[in-house]
């Protein structure tokens, strides 16, 4: 039993630590799908893949190989494949078969569409057929928008796709393409935008490597390198070869000075470019575009929905005279409505209930084009300012004034003078040249106003139905002959809101258009000439108005939920910030509870060991005690003895000094004694110096009388060689050697006197040091080294030699 546990925990730990995930993963063959927008440098990308070692598809024949070169610079091979073709024909199956396909907005859940699965099983099956071993990719355009086909495939083959997504500034998309194609630039950034958004909703939480069009020109190794680690790519070729490769198709491919240039026009898009530039490393990135494609989704089936409305004719209408053109103008009501103003972003959000009107703001502001704009009730200025962007980013020549004596009310709040503060700060910085903030009530300002110029009037001061009716008939014959006015919360009918039964009364008498989101928003065409911008708006059919007005309400929580991730990342940032300063704080405080915690160990230790020292005083302590009772008790015991003992001692000391004195007297005796034969020993080694001096002498006079000897032997030896002419001289010299001998005899014989007198000196010295030591036990005689002693012995040595 234990060896079959001992087993299963074997098998689990295996599992655990991937021992069997090999095998799993090599089930999964790898396929590379590279996508990217038209332009986006897909293609040079798909040939340095080829470079790398990837068989790629090749987009003329299927086969994996080299991709040939394109013939315009960075544009994209256009050479039909079966791959492309398939592609193609599920495209075809939505209305995609024209060239207008890439404006095609696909029906929801199109994959699960039973003729798409058809070609997906073909797609599948070619696929399968040239995958092969190793690394195996394909590039189509198509492939961006058909991502949710291509994880079916990917599970159904037990694929393991490895996704390229090819990047390129829009604003560099868009005038390439106008200045070949003749492409408006706005469509190009949509089309760019809505192929992005909706390729990272499908991708989801995919792997993506991201690949930068202009890194290709200012340092193509970094995506070299990008390609490689992602890849999971040998390292042969080398980087010297796999550059050397792909540095002609770079300059192939070089697009000029337009690398890095300019913004898209469209805050949103300049936004999702951002965003797409960090995907592939920043999840929260990723949230953002997945989000902002599901906004984008709920627009276009709103959009596609009018749409549809407005082709419907009654059944046996069609072949009427005249129902063509009525079918037409209604199919365009909703296209004259909507335009780029729409799609624009608020770039100053202060608190307000009109943040989701600020779409047809900018649109309105672009379509009528006003003269003179006059907002009633401006509070913390949303809406004014909205309208102020829209005619600055017009260069309309429109005035704009806002009055109100932001001091508030009962609907808005009464609040204090920041409020005015703050916009008038951020007014006069941005939109003073052409517009005017004005503190009075909404009767007092009528006198800046002559009749017959507010083209724009926008009511939204205090709420009750007295109030609205009083401003709008006391405005009226300021208004011109093309005037629309404006009225906000016509939708809100608690806390005594009146605008709603006012806005009644307005319907039964204007042309009006109304918007029941963000507290409803009523148009009043009061002037009797209308607009030619506006007339699709107020003429439209009652299915075009609902469409319209569902699309605003989408474009407004679009650009709420646009300024809510704005916030809520700003919201990030400073929570993020503040984390970093708690988990500095943290840090510093585990620091001091470390120390703390170090410092209680530290004075744990010392407590234990003062502890310690506390019981072994205490046992000492009670030892003390114990011998202070014995003492006490031996001291009882011999209390009557103490006297007697006392005095025997005090007799003992006394003896003690008479025998102190006693030899103190005896020491000096001896003392006088050892003086005298001091001096004594001093007159014997003051002679025995002098002989020893004199002995020194005739010591020298030994040394010099043999030098000169040396010398006449040296002369003797000359005069052997010249014996034959000087015997007379060597005679001479053979008698003063012999005189020589004779002196050194002499000598000799005073030296032993001299050695004997130094022998009796010595004995008489040890003598009385031997008498002095005895007289004196701690002196101890040493007998003194005597250097000329052996100098002595040594010469005599030297002369016996001789």
């Amino acid at each position: 039993m234990d060896d079959g546990i001992a087993a299963s925990a074997r098998l689990i730990g295996e599992i655990r630590s991937g021992a069997f995930a090999l095998p799993a993963a090599r089930r999964r063959r790898p396929i590379v799908i590279l996508v990217g927008s038209e332009e986006s440098g897909a293609s040079l990308c798909s040939r340095v893949l080829s470079v790398l070692g990837i068989r790629m598809m090749q987009r003329a024949t299927d086969e994996p190989g080299m991709p040939r070169l394109s013939r315009n610079g960075a544009g994209e091979d256009r050479g039909q494949s079966k791959l492309a073709g398939l592609h193609d024909r599920i495209l075809e199956l939505f209305g995609g078969g024209d060239p207008a396909a890439d404006d095609l907005e696909l029906p929801v859940s199109w994959w699960a569409d039973p003729r798409v699965a058809g070609i997906r099983h073909e797609i599948a099956e070619l696929v399968n057929d040239r995958i092969g071993a190793g690394h195996f990719g394909f590039h189509d355009p198509r492939a961006t928008r058909l991502m949710p086909l291509w994880n079916q495939i990917a599970k159904e083959l037990k694929l393991a796709p490895r996704i390229i997504y090819c990047l390129r500034n829009p604003a560099q998309l868009a005038r390439v393409l106008q200045a070949r194609d003749g492409v408006p630039p706005g469509l190009t950034e949509y089309r760019w935008f809505a192929h992005t958004v909706e390729f990272f909703r499908h991708a989801r939480k995919a792997e993506i490597c991201t690949i930068d069009y202009d890194e290709w020109f200012v340092d193509s190794a970094t995506n070299l390198q990008k390609l490689q680690r992602f890849l999971a790519l040998p390292d042969e070729p080398a980087a010297p070869d796999v550059e050397a490769a792909v540095s002609p198709m770079i300059e192939h491919e070089r697009p000029g000075d337009d690398i890095g240039r300019g913004d898209a026009r469209q805050p949103l898009i300049r936004s999702v470019y951002r965003l797409a530039c960090r995907a592939e490393r920043d999840a929260g990135a990723r949230d953002q575009l997945q989000h902002i494609a599901g906004q984008l989704l709920s627009f276009q089936q709103l959009h596609a929905a009018a749409r549809g409305s407005a082709e419907v004719t009654p059944s046996g209408d069609a072949d009427m005279p005249g129902n063509g053109a009525r079918a037409a103008r209604s199919a365009s009501a909703v296209q004259h409505c909507l335009s780029p103003a729409s799609f624009w972003q608020p770039d100053d959000i202060v608190p307000s209930a009109w943040h989701q009107h600020a779409p047809f703001a900018f649109w309105l502001t672009e379509a009528l084009r006003p003269g003179i704009f006059v907002e009633l009730g401006a509070h913390n200025g949303f809406s004014y300012l909205a309208f102020c962007q829209a005619v600055q980013r017009l260069g309309a020549t429109t005035k704009c004034y806002a009055v109100d004596t932001w001091r508030g009310d009962e609907h808005a709040g009464f609040y204090g003078e920041e409020v005015f503060a703050k916009l008038n700060e951020l007014h006069e910085r941005r939109y003073s040249g052409f517009s005017r903030l004005i503190r009075s009530t909404f009767d007092e300002a009528l006198a800046h106003f002559g009749d017959g110029t507010v083209d724009l009037l926008h009511i939204d001061g205090r709420h009750r139905y007295e109030d609205v009716a009083h401003d709008f008939e006391s405005w009226l014959p300021k208004l011109s002959d093309r005037a629309v006015v404006l009225l906000h919360d016509i939708n809100v009918r608690e806390r005594g809101f009146g605008v709603w039964q006012f806005w009644a009364d307005l319907q039964a008498r204007y042309r009006c258009f109304e918007f029941a989101h963000g507290y409803g928003l009523g148009v009043v065409q009061v002037g009797r000439l209308v607009a030619a911008p506006l007339r699709p708006l107020f003429d439209s059919t009652a299915p075009d108005k609902v469409a319209i007005a569902q699309i605003y309400a989408q474009l407004g929580l679009l650009s709420t939920a646009s300024h809510e991730l704005a916030e809520a990342r700003t919201a990030l940032r400073g929570r993020e910030a503040r984390i970093a300063v708690l988990e500095r704080d943290g840090a510093a405080e585990r620091d001091a509870l470390a120390k703390a915690e170090s410092w209680a160990r530290d004075r744990e230790a010392t407590i234990e060991f003062l502890r310690a020292d506390i019981g072994r005083l205490q046992e000492v302590a009670a030892a003390a005690s114990l011998r202070e009772e014995e003492l006490q008790r031996i001291g009882d015991q011999f209390a009557g003895l103490r006297e007697e003992e006392l005095q025997r001692i005090r007799n003992q000391l006394a003896g003690l000094q008479e025998a102190v004195t006693q030899f103190e007297r005896e020491a000096e005796e001896r003392s006088a004694g050892e003086t005298a034969m001091r001096r004594e020993i001093v007159a014997a080694f003051e002679a025995a110096r002098r002989s020893s001096e004199t002995a020194a002498q005739d010591a020298a006079a030994l040394v010099l009388a043999q030098r000169r000897a040396t010398e006449a032997e040296q002369a003797a030896e000359r005069s052997a060689r010249e014996a034959e002419q000087s015997a007379a001289a060597l005679e001479s010299v053979e008698r003063r050697a012999s005189d020589a001998e004779v002196k050194v005899v002499a000598l000799s014989g005073e030296i032993a006197g001299i050695k004997t007198e130094l022998a009796d000196s010595r004995q008489v010295g040890r003598a009385a040091l031997h008498a002095l030591a005895v007289s004196n036990g701690g002196y101890a005689y040493r007998e003194p080294r005597l250097g000329w002693r052996h100098t002595i012995q040594r010469l005599f040595g030297a002369i016996r030699r001789q």
